[in-house]
């Protein structure tokens, strides 16, 4: 019924394993050795002796045998993989919309919080910070389930069928290989997402908490996580005393580090938005070789987002910056960007284009 299987996954990490374009010296070779004797269950009967002895690069035959079963092996992972990202979209479709919106992502890497099975329903909390997703922290509740096998440590690949009774959802999750296989089969499925403040990920010299506190949308909404759950708080309810932070009556940490971790929002806030306001033209110039960082990211988007029209801004900049200067690798992008466009001048192009 499913193609993805802890051991098929395992087959392809073992494939994926030699670096068949180039020529891995002693202590590379020794890395790989260990990789592939720990997913030697995978493997063909034939290489393990090669493996165990770690003479399987040195033989010539042999190791023709294992690059064609390596090609072959992620060949056939890739065509299905594809196939199932395709098949995954069209069922999504059919999901609650709550829960489209999750399912369109990549839950991969997502660290498994929580998983529980409540009635007939069965609760899964990820936390999305280090994963693919805007949403910082997930909540899916799949209805009318059953489930097998078990979940732990990080959400790494997942596939997703219908049948007959509604769908299947199987993933395997992992601290690391091997993986462990979970399958779940349910007739709907709903989700909940919350997000990091923006000034959560760009605080600047923000390092207490009355100004994070201040730095908040008072017109957006704030969660907390507490039993699985999302739970509103109020600002006008949070507070620091000699005893911690709280919400209300409920502690959020003994220390400004902690309380923030407990803090969500309720609307997206990109918190890089303000390297996309545009400079003006007129102070383009000197903002490429502003000192404030954030000035000359403002400055660089600018042009790109602006191209021809700025190039005479764009031929000056680059006549007067240094090729060997620490801000280098900005007018670099620059000069090959606008010469690709036809818009740098003679002397400009010859001082910054190497054939």
């Amino acid at each position: 019924m499913f193609f993805l299987t802890s051991k098929r996954q395992e087959e392809f990490d073992a494939a994926f394993t030699y670096p068949f374009e180039e020529e891995p010296d002693a202590e590379f070779e020794d890395i790989l050795y260990e990789q592939l004797t720990r997913l030697m269950v995978v493997l063909p009967q034939k290489f393990l002796p090669g493996i165990i002895e770690r003479t399987l690069f040195r033989n010539v035959i042999l190791m023709e045998e294992f690059e064609e079963w390596c090609n072959v092996t992620v060949e056939e992972f890739t065509t299905k993989g594809n196939a199932i990202h395709d098949k995954r979209k069209a069922i999504v479709e059919r999901f609650n919309p709550s829960a489209q919106t999750i399912f369109l992502q990549s839950l991969h890497d997502g660290e498994i919080l929580n998983a529980e099975q409540h009635g007939n329903n069965f609760k899964l909390l990820l936390d999305m910070s280090g994963g693919f997703t805007v949403e910082s922290i997930v909540q899916l509740v799949f209805h009318d389930t059953q489930t097998e096998g078990k979940l732990e440590g990080y959400y790494v690949y997942d596939e997703l069928i219908e049948n007959e009774g509604g769908f299947a959802l199987r993933v395997l999750s992992s601290f690391g290989s091997p993986y462990a296989q979970w399958t779940i089969f349910f007739k709907d499925v709903t989700a909940k997402y919350l997000y990091r403040p923006a000034i959560y990920t760009e605080p600047g010299e923000v390092t207490t908490w009355d100004a994070y506190v201040m730095a908040l949308n008072e017109n957006d909404k704030y969660y907390i996580v507490k039993d699985m759950d999302f739970e509103e708080i109020n600002l006008a309810h949070l507070s620091q005393t000699d005893k911690g932070i709280f919400a209300g009556g409920e502690l959020l940490g003994d220390t400004f580090e902690e309380a923030i971790e407990r803090i969500y929002c309720a609307t997206y806030e990109d918190p890089y938005a303000h390297f996309s306001e545009p400079i003006p033209t007129n102070e383009l110039l000197f903002a490429l070789f502003d000192i404030d960082q954030n000035i000359r990211v403002r400055a660089f988007n600018t042009i790109f987002a602006l191209g021809e029209d700025v190039a005479y801004i764009v031929n000056d900049a680059l006549r007067k910056a240094e090729v060997n200067a620490d801000e280098n690798i900005y007018f670099d992008i620059i000069a090959s960007h606008f010469n690709q466009l036809g818009c740098l001048e003679d002397d400009v192009k010859l001082k910054w284009i190497r054939e």
